[in-house]
């Protein structure tokens, strides 16, 4: 009686072996455990589920806080190893490091985050249009100067001249685009519409950067034909790298938040603006495997494809931003 009860016990662990007794099984998909992870889909066991705030806590900060995370054996090899998690995913050595997508969003997001509260912060200065004549000028100034425009005369400061002249552009190519130009030129000379303007720019842009790195890969097909290499390695090696450029400018924005002073800023700018290409140098080095001089001659096409399919991205979308307003 008491052996069909204490086979039929869930959950119940041998403290000597660390071992779990038959019949206990994932609560996500019932596999039998052996140990404290699935052996099937990888969820960890817990004998008691999360029932309190402080409890998931303790989760949430162990996770951070352990020095053998996946968060922080992502982050030293991101930083200080170029190439490795890369080579790492395409070796099969996958399960200690974070996915490269979640990577990837995660970084972002922070970074965005940090430009638009650096932005936000830093936001003292003002837009302003001024028309005279044929002339015109938008111009960023300070608050003590747009005061002392506001006392201009309202011909002075009158937008519609400006716009009309943007929208006979536009007229050129379709009545609905002069259209749309007349009334985004409104919008941003408006009071607080170079600021939506702004704002509006800076969400597309996150969204293009999605476009960016399928088309870089693309672009880099051409340069690895010999020996022939997958689109998606290509990919995920513009994924981690973008990862590493995401992490790298948000902590200098952070720095430049807390710290005003070029005596650092100006050498820590210097130091990223070297390191980036010895980053990809080294990168491309460990992924691809080719001689130095094969990799700085393909190093210098990527260039080339950043150079032009970048500045396409980021006009279309500066004229999507605008035509949005």
């Amino acid at each position: 009686m008491n052996t069909a009860i204490e086979s039929a016990a869930p959950a119940a662990r041998d403290g000597a072996a660390g071992a779990y007794h038959a019949g206990v099984t994932c609560e996500n998909c019932t596999a039998a455990l052996a140990g404290p992870f699935c052996s099937q889909c990888g969820q960890r066991h817990h004998e008691h589920p999360v029932h309190s705030f402080w409890h998931f806590l303790q989760e949430a900060t162990e996770d951070m806080t352990h020095a053998d995370s996946r968060l922080w054996l992502t982050l030293r090899a991101l930083l200080f190893r170029p190439g490795s998690l890369t080579r790492e995913f395409l070796d099969g050595h996958r399960v200690r490091y974070l996915p490269p997508v979640r990577l990837y969003l995660v970084v972002s997001l922070l970074f965005f985050f940090i430009t638009g509260l650096a932005t936000s912060l830093g936001s003292g200065a003002n837009v302003i249009v001024v028309h005279r004549g044929q002339d015109f000028h938008m111009a960023v100034a300070p608050p003590g100067a747009a005061a002392a425009a506001a006392h201009a005369t309202p011909a002075a400061m009158n937008p519609r001249p400006v716009c009309a002249q943007v929208s006979l552009y536009g007229a050129r190519v379709s009545p609905w685009l002069a259209g749309r130009l007349d009334h985004s030129c409104l919008a941003v000379a408006a009071r607080g519409g170079a600021e939506r303007f702004v704002a509006a720019l800076e969400r597309n842009y996150e969204r293009a950067m999605f476009l960016l790195l399928p088309l870089l890969a693309l672009a880099m097909v051409p340069l690895f034909l010999q020996p022939p290499r997958h689109y998606v390695e290509h990919l995920l090696f513009l994924v981690h790298n973008h990862a590493f450029l995401f992490v790298t400018f948000g902590i200098l924005e952070l720095v430049g938040l807390f710290s005003v002073s070029q005596v650092l800023l100006g050498p820590l700018d210097f130091l990223v603006t070297f390191a980036i290409p010895v980053y990809y140098y080294l990168a491309m080095r460990r992924v691809y495997g080719q001689s130095p001089a094969w990799t700085l001659g393909k190093m210098a096409g990527l260039a080339m494809a950043y150079l032009f399919i970048g500045m396409t991205v980021l006009a279309g979308t500066v004229t999507y931003s605008f035509l949005s307003l």
